[in-house]
């Protein structure tokens, strides 16, 4: 076999190019490949792991049929279909990420075996973390679905204190009753700047709290604690999305809340985080988040846009389990109205 400039320059764009796909597989590997997974736009192309997956056996046919053409025509074709192969590989092994991080979804929970206003139960706790997209979700939608799955903790990003207001009248009118937090962001102002929490009186009472974010800067975040320090604490929060002009902005948020989950052991810790797993990994944090939906099995599917398929999405809102709690069951549910998706997820004690 005659080695031609031309067979040099396939094989160093062959491995080139294996190299470079290769790492989308693990991009917290290399901390060089880290930080690009943290600027515009490898961070929105790493947050789709199902587009990826498409896209490389989208290559893996392409050289393929590169590979079959010059082996027709030429007698040549072995670095393409070598090439073929490699991606095909890739394409699989994306596949296979999806699947270990957890691909069910049952559409709805198992009978509440935990928390309500006559008992205890097993003293599982209930979380819904839903972005409304300015309270475009209906509220008879949510609280149909609080009354269906037993839902005892409620995380409403963009949801303006008029939109919280009345999603808690709506419950109140079913004979539930849940205390409200928020940004205090009144219905004349962007609903995409304002976060509610709700909390159902099942859980105690609780008040509002600070929370300490070190530089970051959050237009929407609230923090809850029991009033007899009995019980977790709860922390809602929105992330800025990221783009060319809030890169800098949106790595500062992720940082300071993926930290708080060192900060806070204790809390409930939910909302848009507007980052998948991949780039709290990337962050190269000494405290990682206990991922409550990846526990239950379901963190492999997407929740943002809720147009596309879950297995398509990107899973950027998210639910954190305190100490002591263990994610034991989540459902991926679309109410209409928003772009995202949202994520009941049950907390049940570690025995």
């Amino acid at each position: 076999m005659r080695i031609t400039p031309m067979k040099i320059l396939w094989g160093i764009f062959a491995i080139a190019l294996i190299a470079a796909s290769s790492l989308t597989l693990k991009p917290d590997a290399v901390p060089e490949v880290a930080t690009l997974t943290l600027r515009t736009p490898i961070t929105q192309v790493i947050a789709l792991r199902g587009w990826m997956m498409l896209g490389f056996f989208g290559g893996a046919i392409f050289f393929a049929i590169i590979g079959a053409v010059r082996r027709t025509m030429l007698g040549r074709g072995r670095i393409a279909f070598f090439l073929s192969a490699a991606l095909a590989v890739v394409g699989v092994l994306h596949g296979v990420t999806i699947y270990s991080r957890g691909i069910s979804n049952p559409g709805s929970l198992s009978a509440d075996p935990g928390i309500t206003t006559s008992s205890s139960g097993n003293g599982a706790i209930t979380v819904l973390q839903y972005n409304t997209h300015g309270g475009l979700v209906e509220a008879t939608s949510i609280a149909d679905l609080v009354e269906e799955e037993g839902i005892d903790v409620l995380t409403l990003p963009e949801t303006s204190t008029v939109s919280g207001v009345e999603i808690v009248d709506e419950l109140a009118n079913r004979g539930l009753t849940f205390q409200m937090f928020d940004t205090g962001t009144a219905g004349t102002d962007a609903d995409y700047d304002s976060t509610v929490l709700l909390v159902s009186s099942a859980m105690g009472e609780y008040v509002e709290a600070d929370v300490d974010t070190g530089d970051a800067v959050y237009r929407s975040i609230v923090r809850a604690v029991p009033a007899d320090g009995s019980g977790p604490d709860l922390i809602a929060i929105h992330s800025v999305a990221p783009s060319t002009l809030s890169t800098k902005q949106w790595r500062i948020e992720i940082e300071s809340a993926y930290n708080l989950c060192g900060a806070y052991p204790n809390a409930i810790y939910s909302g848009d985080f507007n980052s998948t797993v991949d780039h709290e990994l990337a962050l190269g944090l000494s405290t990682t988040c206990t991922d409550a939906v990846a526990q239950a099995g379901s963190a492999g599917l997407g929740t943002w846009p809720s147009n596309l398929p879950s297995w398509l999405g990107s899973p950027i809102d998210r639910v954190m389990a305190p100490t002591g709690y263990e994610g034991t069951e989540a459902a991926i549910v679309d109410l209409g109205g928003s772009d995202h998706r949202g994520v009941v997820v049950r907390l049940t004690p570690e025995t």
